[in-house]
């Protein structure tokens, strides 16, 4: 009975120790703010769970004109989980939609959307 709990209670250290490397990155913050009302932003600034990859993450931004051009994404110096996303040039007033998606430095892949309006 002992040797039983011993291994059952290794075995669920194991199994929860090793739960953060099977996380994705998910988004926690955001600026512009989902769901918020800003003038029109220079950038949109993404915050993760966990660090991304630039190269193989992205952002699409679409609005009343159609889709707005977007400057390359690149991380934030010193945090590795910020991604920066330059808006090419001011947005018009009206509602926006943000794509995005993200693979994080182990690999996984996330996506996701989110709304703001520029007044």
């Amino acid at each position: 009975m002992r040797n039983t709990l011993l291994t059952i209670a290794t075995s669920l250290a194991f199994a929860f120790a090793a739960s953060p490397a099977f996380a994705h990155a998910q988004l926690e913050r955001s600026s512009p703010p989902v769901g918020g009302t800003v003038s029109s932003p220079s950038q949109i600034r993404l915050e993760f769970s966990e660090g991304v990859e630039p190269k193989f993450s992205g952002v699409t931004l679409s609005g009343p004109g159609g889709s707005a051009p977007l400057g390359a994404a690149a991380v934030e110096a010193g945090h590795q989980n910020v991604l920066i996303v330059p808006v090419a040039k001011p947005l018009a007033p009206g509602d926006y939609t943000v794509k995005w998606r993200a693979v994080s430095v182990d690999t996984h892949h996330t996506q996701g959307t989110f709304a703001f309006t520029v007044k």
